[in-house]
This record gives structure tokens, C-alpha cells and sequence, in this order.
């Protein structure tokens, strides 16, 4: 059987777009000859819509669209995925089996996930009962919904363990075919030192849909095809990976973090699993789409970008050019009297390299106008972290005051500007940033990223990055002398303990047992030391994190959505 996946980027909460770009694609993949069509799960009004979902007149729409679908169908089948009231006033999550002009079957979402970034049954709620097998072109077909395919303990990462197996119940109720609509956000797996290993580690969802997916097929004995979304909305990325793998293994599929139409036959043999791409590969990747796909669809154009001289911003803006073009993006440096000659040129540089739009912008003016203010009313002061963090403040002023300033429209051709935020997830899990500062912007490409992961890219990058930056030790210069490590920890050491404490959740009691795997020498003394220090950095900076731009998640664990931690709870 010719199976057609539609690989799509959903417009959330636009079922007419969204019916539109179905409607095309079931028609070109029928033209190239196919027997079945399927789309990811929610295709009609995109996943996910959260609370928009409550709005009756977007309900009444996707019931609109998805009733046009069901009768623009011709004899091949086309398997969509939309949504139907159920009696609790929530909603069904539901795939619609249509064909000559109507609806076939109705199959509804069994399992609800509601760990990490999901809370499904907010909205939703699951269905009552197994789906009826169908059967099309001597196939008896099993079809499952998104979650329901990662039941099974003995294949499956899931964060929660289930009563109930949908996967394992339509084998055993005859199925020669398993098909999987899902809308599964993209991953790396916790991260480790280089070379090193822990039996706790936490894989990247393509490792373990690689596992589920292989494992479920070889374990039932029929292919397994699987269809998934790209693009990205909010903090979620989507990277397709749309698929059928056969029972002894072998793969059909797509390219991945591309849309468009996947064919597979069930009636072939395919080729081993791809290869995952390197970390920092993934990250160039997927950090672009991240960044193109929220601004496109937050109605945002161009973007600012305070270049300080140092590894983060230099990323942010090699990453932004490649996904906007250099004429969308304007970098800015900000020096004080604490800025080294080298941070300037090393920006100039940096934004000549990447052909960006330049300007070099005094932070010294509005930092003295406030310490001034300060000294007036405390003429025995001294400098400290209050003028640190004066500086910080001064350069977000300018900043934010650049994305509504008409010379700086004229330059970038948009008045839909955003500054990005330049900082990674080594500095937002130990509150090393200033509120209001360095803070700021629309939303975090690196937020997610602990520092080790931004230096991966930063060499994926090549020559995007000028040579100088890549050796630079990391400062904030906001005093003489300051360094990040010295404030924090070498990073090696903080990022084997984020990566243990936050995105393997390992057990606090048992971090220095752990620390014990990632490190070694040195580097191991000075993380037992530092650990007491940097867990309770972790606790009590939550309400600055509460107050960060959104980011892109990356990692098992990103702050957002998927980590809600009581500001109290210490």
C-alpha cells in the first residue's frame, strides 16, 4: 500500500489556512499516486492551540473546515486529524477516516499526556473505547493517536507509566498495519561532558521514537508508519521524522525539519534509520526554524541584537542571519567605561563578518544620569552591583528604544521589530542576569541551551564566528576584572551539574554519586564543592526565570511551561 504522510506546518488556530494546505497536498499526493493520505494529529486547527480551544467560534470553524474535508474526498482514503465536543464540554481529539465524499471513522485520542510541556486534558478528554479496526486493500489497520503509541515500559520514554496499552490492544485485535498520527515536539537528550556516559542519561526524541518505533514493530510483526508535523510555534519545535518501519527494522521516511509530502509503501523493504546529525548541526537547524517560524507567525520582521563581543550574542546573531537574512538584523554594540577595546572590536568584527547593519551606541550616558540619581540621594555610596546591574538596565533602554525608533524601520525595512535575547541556560538557572537588563527581548534562542551547547553550535557555525570570539573567557564586563567563572563556576563543572540536576532530574541526594561519572581531577573537586552553592542558586532564582523570555526548547527540561516550580517552594 502507497502511503502518503503529510508532513505539515500547522497555523494555529486557522482551520481555513490549515484545510487549505490539506486540501493541496491529499490532491497532489492522490495525482502521485496514493492509496492512503494522512496528516498529523490536530492538523485542522494546529497543535497546539491551548486555550483558544475553549473559543466556540473556533470550534465552530474546524467543524466548518473539517466537514468541507470529509466531502472533498474521493476514493482514496484521507485521514485527518481535528477535533469534536464530547459531553463533559471539553473535547475529542480525533483522526477522521473520509472517503468518497464522507466520513468513514472517528478515531479519538485514547491516552492524554499531561507531564512536561503538555496538560491535554485541559482540554480534552480521552476516548472511551478502543478504535474498530478498518480495513482497506486486504490490510486490517490500527490506528492510534500521538500518545497512544508510547504505552509500552518495555520501548517507551514516557515521563508516566499507563493502565492501559492502545498499541498492544489493536495487535491483539488482529491489526496487519499500525499507524500513528502525532504532533511530537523535537529534542536532544540531557546533556554529558564529551566522552562521558551515565546509565541515567535521557536520549533525544529521535533516539527514542527510534527505540518505540522499531520496537513496536518488530514486536507485533507489521509495519508501523508514523506521520509528525514540522515548524515550530512558541517554544515548541517540530522536526517531522514522518516514517514507516518495517518489522525487521529497515526504515522508509522523510527528511526531517522539512515540509511536505512523505511517501512509503508497505510493500517494500527500507534503508537502516538515519544517522542523528551532531549536536551542534541539530542545533543550527532547529534554532533557525525556531526563530523564523515565531516570527512569521507573531507578525515580527526584523530583530535587534546587543553584540557585546562575547560567544552568545555572536550565535544569536550568526543564527539569525541565516534564518532572516543579514538585511533583517541590526547589531548593537553597548560599551561603558568598563568595555575593553577588544568587546568593541570583536562586535564590529562580528557584524562585519555576518554583513549585518551596525551601530555603536554610548551606555555610559544613561548609566551615569541613574547612578547619578543614586548618589544624590546616597552621597557615601560606592560602586557595587547596583551600577553593575545600572548597566545592564541602560543597555536594555537602548535596546528596546531601537525597535520603535523610525531611522532604525527605514534600515531594516519593518516596523515589526523584536529584540532577541542573547542569554543561555548556564546563566538563567543560576540567576546570573540582571532583570530588566540583560534580560529583556522577545524571545530566548539560546534560553535553553546550557553553555557547552552553545559553544557547539558556535564551531557548527564555522566562519560565521569570528575566530577571537571562540577563545575569549566569558565576562559580563560590568567591573575591572570580571569573569563568569570566577562568579560562577568553570562552566565545564556547572553544566555537568545542570545537566545531572535539571535535565536528567537526577535525585539531589545522589548528585555528587553522579558528578562521580561526568567528571574527573580537578574539575570533580571543584563540583562537589560548588554543588550546595549551585542548587541553592537554582531554588532561589525562580522569580527572575518567571520574568525571562519564552525560549526554544531543546533539552528534556527547559524553563517554561514544562517546569512549574512554586516561587515559594524553596
Amino acid at each position: 500500500m502507497r502511503i502518503a504522510l503529510l508532513q505539515l506546518n500547522q497555523q494555529l488556530g486557522d482551520p481555513v489556512a490549515n484545510g487549505a494546505a490539506i486540501e493541496l497536498a491529499y490532491a497532489e499526493a492522490v495525482a502521485g499516486g496514493a492509496e492512503l493520505v494522512v496528516t498529523p494529529e490536530l492538523a485542522v486547527v494546529g497543535y497546539l492551540a491551548e486555550d483558544r480551544l475553549w473559543e466556540a467560534g473556533l470550534r465552530a470553524l474546524v467543524a466548518t473546515e473539517s466537514g468541507r474535508l470529509a466531502k472533498l474526498t474521493g476514493s482514496v482514503p484521507l485521514v485527518f486529524g481535528t477535533f469534536s465536543p464530547s459531553p463533559s464540554g471539553r473535547l475529542f481529539n480525533e483522526l477522521w477516516w473520509c472517503e468518497s465524499g464522507a466520513i468513514r471513522q472517528i478515531i479519538r485520542k485514547q491516552l492524554l499526556p499531561s507531564y512536561d510541556v503538555f496538560e491535554e486534558h485541559r482540554w480534552f478528554e480521552p476516548a472511551p473505547e478502543i478504535p474498530e479496526l478498518i480495513e482497506h486493500l486486504g490490510q486490517r489497520i490500527g490506528i492510534s493517536i500521538c500518545e497512544d503509541l508510547w504505552a509500552d515500559q518495555e520501548f517507551s520514554s514516557a515521563a508516566v507509566h499507563y493502565t492501559r496499552d492502545p498499541i498492544a490492544e489493536l495487535a491483539k485485535a488482529g491489526a496487519t498495519l499500525l499507524l500513528n498520527a502525532s504532533a511530537s515536539p523535537t529534542l536532544l537528550g540531557s546533556w554529558l561532558p564529551p566522552g562521558k556516559a551515565a546509565p541515567w542519561t535521557i536520549a533525544s526524541k529521535e533516539q527514542q521514537r527510534k527505540r518505540l518505533i522499531q520496537g513496536l514493530a518488530k514486536k507485533y510483526g507489521v509495519p508501523l508508519v508514523y506521520a509528525d508535523r514540522v515548524g515550530a510555534d512558541s517554544s515548541l519545535l517540530f522536526d517531522g521524522g514522518s516514517c514507516l518501519v518495517q518489522p525487521d527494522g529497515s526504515w522508509q521516511g522523510g527528511q526531517r525539519f522539512t515540509q511536505g509530502i512523505v511517501g512509503v509503501d508497505t510493500g517494500t523493504t527500507g534503508t537502516s534509520w538515519p544517522i542523528f546529525p551532531e549536536e551542534g548541526a541539530w542545533l543550527r537547524v532547529a534554532l533557525g526554524l525556531g526563530l523564523r517560524e515565531n516570527l512569521a507567525k507573531q507578525g515580527l520582521e526584523a530583530v535587534v541584537i546587543g553584540l557585546s563581543g562575547g560567544i552568545d550574542s555572536s550565535v544569536v546573531a550568526a543564527v539569525a542571519v541565516e534564518a532572516l537574512g543579514p538585511e533583517r538584523v541590526l547589531g548593537v554594540a553597548l560599551p561603558t567605561a568598563y568595555s575593553s577595546g577588544e568587546s568593541l572590536a570583536l562586535a564590529k568584527n562580528q557584524a562585519q563578518r555576518l554583513g549585518i547593519k551596525f551601530l555603536c551606541l554610548d551606555a555610559d550616558a544613561p548609566f551615569a544620569g541613574a547612578a547619578s540619581a543614586l548618589n544624590s540621594a546616597f552621597p557615601d555610596r560606592i560602586f557595587s552591583v547596583t551600577d553593575e546591574n545600572l548597566q545592564s538596565r541602560a543597555r536594555a533602554m537602548l535596546l528596546m528604544a531601537l525597535t520603535s525608533e523610525p531611522a532604525v524601520h527605514e534600515q531594516l525595512g519593518s516596523t515589526r521589530i523584536a529584540v532577541l535575547n542573547t542569554g543561555n541556560k548556564s546563566e538563567a538557572s543560576t540567576g546570573y542576569f540582571t532583570l530588566y537588563g540583560d534580560g529583556i527581548g522577545a524571545f530566548s534562542i539560546l534560553g535553553d541551551c546550557l553553555k557547552a551547547r552553545v559553544y557547539s553550535l558556535a564551531y557548527e557555525l564555522g566562519e560565521a564566528i569570528t575566530p577571537g570570539i571562540l577563545h575569549r573567557v566569558p565576562t559580563a564586563e560590568l567591573r575591572p576584572g570580571q569573569t563568569d567563572e570566577a562568579s560562577l563556576a568553570p562552566y565545564a563543572v556547572l553544566d555537568a551539574i545542570l545537566g545531572a540536576a535539571l535535565e536528567a532530574q537526577r535525585p539531589e541526594a545522589g548528585l555528587s554519586e553522579d558528578l562521580v561519572l561526568l567528571l574527573e581531577g580537578a574539575e570533580l573537586e571543584s563540583a562537589q564543592k560548588a554543588l550546595p552553592r549551585i542548587l541553592g542558586l537554582l531554588r532561589h532564582t525562580e522569580f527572575k526565570r518567571r520574568q525571562l523570555p519564552f525560549n526554544l526548547k531543546v533539552s528534556p527540561k527547559a524553563f517554561g511551561q514544562g517546569r512549574r516550580i512554586p516561587l515559594t517552594a524553596l
